[in-house]
């Protein structure tokens, strides 16, 4: 009778430990799909880093060309203002008809000069602001950088304080596990008889039922959301743009995922590409001709489709967008 309520006991346990073996990897899943989140996060947020800073190389390069236009132009409204107050006193002192036509010139030259440095300085100043406003944004994506750093980095030790919380758990229950195998064995030893004393009531067997694995909830992270909205919206813009080349640098892009076969691009105008592809979890290589793109799939969105956009404006450095397609629902 001993030996088997100790057995009782030595399976309930293992039932317990079970439960909570598996509530414990449940929410390890859990920390480790924020971790490839936060990692997805970092991953997007050097992408837009990248874009400012080679837009700040096209706007430093058009800030010196303009500076420099408005110093040519100033220089000929310089000269064309020389020119025009000798050519009024000539015609004053000695009006005849070569002067006038020279005067009627020289006003001419001046105001053509006056509306260039006014148009140049015009120009010269939205190209500062804008300027100003990419170094703005700029300094505030560092700052969101490591922002996101300092996160992956906290992801990163709870994920290690949760191992190591169900390695002692594991120990713990090891230990149990051994005092009960013990404790089996001294009560199969045989012992002396005993005397006659009224039955005692069987106790009945304690039923202990694991404790139900939370179902894991996908959450869209707010960072996220946000990435896809500021997509969204510059794709919107740049295609709804009239002005400016409608180009097609590629006839055929291809998509070559680290796993499975090519995929072709769609053209959308003005150089930008998209394709919708099914992704696998885990760091991930996509080749698109010659270039190639690395990037973290959560263990989440394994099996799920994404949207794939390519911009080749810039072919020295072009730009892969890449975000879950089940995100534009959330934007509706």
């Amino acid at each position: 009778m001993a030996v088997k309520r100790y057995c009782s006991l030595f399976f309930a346990g293992l039932v317990v430990f079970s439960g909570m073996a598996a509530q414990a990897q449940s929410n390890l899943t859990v920390e480790k799909n924020r971790l490839a989140r936060l990692e997805q996060s970092l991953e997007n947020r050097q992408v837009e880093l990248e874009d400012i800073e080679n837009e700040l190389l096209s706007y430093e390069y058009k800030l010196e060309r303009a500076q420099e236009s408005l110093n040519e132009l100033r220089k000929e409204y310089e000269a064309s203002r020389v020119e025009l107050e000798e050519a009024r006193r000539l015609h004053e002192s000695n009006g005849t008809s070569d002067s006038e036509r020279r005067l009627t010139k020289a006003k001419h030259g001046f105001a053509m000069a006056e509306r260039g440095v006014d148009s140049r300085s015009r120009r010269l100043e939205f190209i500062k602001v804008n300027h100003q406003e990419l170094l703005a944004r700029l300094d505030e994506e560092k700052k969101g950088i490591a922002e996101t750093k300092a996160k992956v980095s906290a992801q990163q030790d709870k994920i290690s304080q949760v191992v190591d919380s169900m390695l002692a758990k594991a120990e713990a229950s090891e230990r149990r596990a051994a005092l009960a195998k013990s404790a089996k064995a001294e009560a199969a030893k045989p012992k002396p008889p005993k005397l006659k004393t009224a039955a005692i009531e069987k106790p009945q067997k304690r039923q202990v039922q694991p404790e139900p694995v939370p179902t894991v909830k996908r959450d869209i992270d707010p960072e996220l959301l946000a990435y896809v909205k500021r997509e969204q919206k510059r794709l919107s813009l740049l295609l709804s743009d009239k002005e400016g080349e409608n180009k097609q640098t590629f006839r055929n892009l291809l998509l070559k995922p680290s796993s499975g076969g090519r995929q072709p691009f769609e053209f959308l105008g003005k150089n930008q590409y998209r394709l919708v592809a099914t992704v696998h979890a885990g760091r991930q290589t996509y080749k698109i001709n010659t270039w190639k793109f690395r990037r973290t799939i959560p263990a989440e969105d394994d099996g799920e489709r994404y949207v794939f956009i390519f911009d080749a404006r810039r072919l020295s450095r072009p730009r892969l967008v890449m975000y879950p397609e089940y995100v534009l629902d959330a934007l509706k």
